[in-house]
């Protein structure tokens, strides 16, 4: 059954043709790789409709990247000679706007090479950070200004061990370093800096296979080309999960076709990467989103209802609190005299591109319809709204929220199609005219007792004063509307919240 969507009439969706516009495209990808594994490179990117060209110097390059779509770098042979010239081609790369993936190869195993890596990303050039978790991990310790980061090593030669909280990671250094950040194991991470997906496809023996982490890099570096299309029908890391499903779902249909033979397993995966076609890819659910409890910190919600239903009051509200520090804005527009239809619409679009531009998470209160029209980053729906299997088919891959006040209303909650939870009201507020009895921070602790595993935040009558007692009862953050939105200084405001939590970490 079709879904109409009032905000969408007249409009037909559009056809999610990723492979097939990558083919088409056939984009060049100038491959700075290490020497074991250039032939694999090269074949695996013609097997899914690239163009690959090896380059060994400045002056064959400075002739190549103008026809360039994409620059991989991969350093897994790195000498003091290619250091250089991985430099000059990243100037090079970066004056010609042509996007550059590195791959970090072993980084994690020797201070040069990871020396070597921090200084390709300190020069702001990089478009895409791919590497396997002990190599991203390794990275986001260097970089980090966290005193109590684990700096010590966990892999072995250019392996690497499976490491806890790699969403985390890979959400934290995509934002201190501006680029997306995908980092594989046994299930692949990838983050925007805004979004974060899971992606659990592939097989062990792939680690078994010299060069399939390294084509990874090179086939990432095609898809990155071919994103514009795709841009106002997703966000980067949700491009970027749908490629790591791919080539994992080759490697299981190789798998399939070979056996467990790492010699058969190259010929079969490079016939699988030619073979596999949007239809494979689009059948089921082969990517999933994901909450790290750092997105939900210092929550927003807010509609021109608590700005005296002025719509210029509400953005300038919102993007001095995105620029105080906010990590989610959620749009709720409920009450007399708000607004509805193309208005809403309008307003919506605008409050998108407000959170978009400081990687805010922005999410669509209730309605459902309006999240899928503005391409929204989540909906969080309450206990009386659409039923969440139902919410999960309409949106996909968006974030799913679901409120939910009490032991019992977990019970009958089908949370297996959530991603994050409101509870409340912990206090009194006068934000929602609706609101139940407060239940304070102990019905997170008891809720989570109870068998909650998703992210929450506590919210109502949240204030600087009670907020530290929310996240101790087990809170990932808290759902702020009237400290905010009333505040004087929303910036200031914003900013005491979110250096509050961040001191308590």
């Amino acid at each position: 059954m079709t879904h109409e969507n009032p905000y969408m009439t007249g409009q037909t969706g559009t056809e999610l043709n990723i492979l097939e516009t990558l083919r088409h495209r056939n984009p060049l990808v100038i491959c700075i790789t290490n020497d074991v594994v250039r032939t694999f490179t090269a074949n695996g990117l013609l097997a899914i409709g690239a163009s690959p060209v090896m380059s060994e110097c400045s002056e064959d390059l400075k002739d190549l990247i103008v026809h360039a779509s994409a620059l991989l770098i991969n350093i897994g042979t790195v000498t003091p000679d290619k250091a250089d010239y991985y430099k000059e081609v990243t100037k090079l790369a970066k004056d010609h706007e042509v996007p550059i993936v590195l791959d970090p190869v072993g980084c994690h195993a020797g201070a040069y090479r990871l020396s070597v890596v921090l200084d390709l990303i300190k020069t702001g050039s990089i478009s895409l950070l791919r590497g396997n978790q002990s190599e991203i991990k390794a990275i986001y310790d260097a970089l980090s200004a966290n005193d109590e980061s684990d700096n010590s090593t966990t892999g072995k030669g250019v392996d690497g061990a499976q490491i806890e909280d790699s969403a985390v990671i890979a959400y934290r250094l995509s934002r201190l370093i501006n680029c997306p950040v995908v980092a594989t194991g046994e299930e692949d991470y990838v983050s925007d800096g805004t979004r974060v997906f899971a992606v659990p496809h592939g097989h062990p023996i792939m680690t078994a296979v010299t060069g399939t982490g390294c084509l990874l890099g090179a086939v990432l570096a095609a898809f990155f080309s071919a994103y514009y299309p795709f841009k106002n029908q997703m966000p980067m890391a949700e491009f970027i999960a749908y490629a790591l499903a791919y080539y994992g779902l080759a490697g299981e249909r190789a798998v399939k076709e070979c056996g467990i033979k790492p010699g058969s397993f190259s010929v079969a995966f490079m016939d699988a990467l030619y073979i596999l076609d949007d239809a494979v890819l689009l059948s089921k659910q082969h990517i999933r989103p994901i909450v790290v409890p750092d997105q939900l910190q210092v929550y927003f919600i807010a509609g021109t209802q608590d700005v005296g239903l002025n719509e210029d009051r509400l953005l300038a509200v919102v993007e001095a609190a995105c620029r105080g520090g906010v990590t989610c804005f959620q749009f709720r527009e409920k009450g007399t005299g708000t607004l509805e239809g193309k208005q809403k619409l309008e307003l919506a679009q605008q409050l998108k591109q407000v959170c978009a531009m400081y990687n805010v998470l922005y999410i669509i209160n209730d309605d459902v319809n309006l999240a899928i029209a503005v391409h929204a980053d989540g909906v969080h729906v309450g206990q009386e709204d659409m039923k969440l299997e139902q919410v999960r088919n309409l949106v996909g891959h968006t974030v799913v929220g679901i409120s939910i006040h009490s032991v019992e209303e977990l019970h009958k909650t089908d949370v297996v199609y959530a991603d994050c939870v409101g509870v409340g009201p912990m206090y009194a507020t006068s934000s929602k005219s609706d609101a139940q009895e407060p239940c304070g921070p102990a019905r997170i602790t008891e809720l989570q007792a109870a068998g909650l595993t998703l992210p929450c935040v506590g919210i109502g009558g949240i204030t600087l004063d009670n907020t530290k007692s929310i996240l101790q009862a087990g809170a990932c953050g808290v759902a702020v509307i009237s400290a905010i939105a009333h505040a004087e200084n929303p910036y200031e405001a914003a900013q005491q919240f979110k250096g509050l939590i961040d001191s308590g970490k």
